[in-house]
Order: C-alpha cells, then sequence, then structure tokens
C-alpha cells in the first residue's frame, strides 16, 4: 500500500525526543511534505509567529505541556481567523476524549505506523484550490 500523498502540505512537528522528532520529520517528507521541526512548544509557539502550517502534529508529554500547546494554538487560530488542525501523539489512550475535548483533530498513539500517520495529515491539511 503506498503512502499517502503530501506534495504541497506544511506540517509543523514539535517532539521534545530528538529521535522521534527526527523519525516524524522523516516519515512525513517521505510522504512529499514540507515539514518544520520544532524541539519544544516554546520553539513552536515561536515559530507560529510566521508560519502558517497546514498540520500541528505534537506529542503530548513533553516538558513544556502539548496540551498548553494545543490551547494556545487554538487561540492564535481563532484571533487570526485560521484553521490549524492538531493531531496529537501520546502513549497515552485513556486521554483520548480528554485530548479531543481540547482541541486536537485526531489522537495517534504510539508506537506510530507511517501509513496512519501520513493519511490522518492528509485527511487534516486544507490546501487552497
Amino acid at each position: 500500500m503506498p503512502l499517502q500523498d503530501l506534495a504541497g502540505v506544511h506540517v509543523l512537528v514539535v517532539e521534545d525526543a530528538d529521535d522521534s522528532r527526527e523519525a516524524l520529520q522523516m516519515v512525513l517528507e517521505y510522504c512529499g511534505a514540507l515539514v518544520t521541526a520544532a524541539e519544544s512548544a516554546e520553539r513552536a509557539k515561536r515559530l507560529l509567529a510566521t508560519l502558517r502550517p497546514h498540520v500541528l502534529v505534537t506529542d503530548i508529554a513533553m516538558p513544556d505541556d502539548g496540551l498548553e500547546l494545543i490551547r494556545e494554538v487554538k487561540a492564535f487560530a481563532e484571533e487570526k481567523g485560521i484553521r490549524i488542525p492538531a493531531i496529537a501523539i501520546t502513549a497515552y489512550r485513556d486521554r483520548r476524549e480528554e485530548l479531543l475535548a481540547e482541541g486536537f483533530a485526531e489522537l495517534l498513539e504510539k508506537p506510530l505506523d507511517p501509513h496512519t500517520l501520513c493519511g490522518v495529515v492528509r485527511r487534516h491539511a486544507q490546501l487552497p484550490t
């Protein structure tokens, strides 16, 4: 089964673990996405001052909480009149309802399947027509 075509999709990946961040970036780039990677929620917020990614993919369990990041991104997007769907990555499936209620478009559980990751990003990316 071929991976989803993500040509034209800009993804902001937020992950504090170097290996995981690099793996996410590699998979998404293999699918054709343009990826900007951030090692922290704080760095992601600074990047969002100038970037307009189609999708945000973030780990939840980081020193500077991914849940707080989504709250700020949601407020920022509403203020700017834009939409940045956020996909949560977590090993804690028992937090699914809480995370979706906070505004995440979807939750992916670790370990990630590359086909699933690219498919979910493609589904939530809103490209200009």
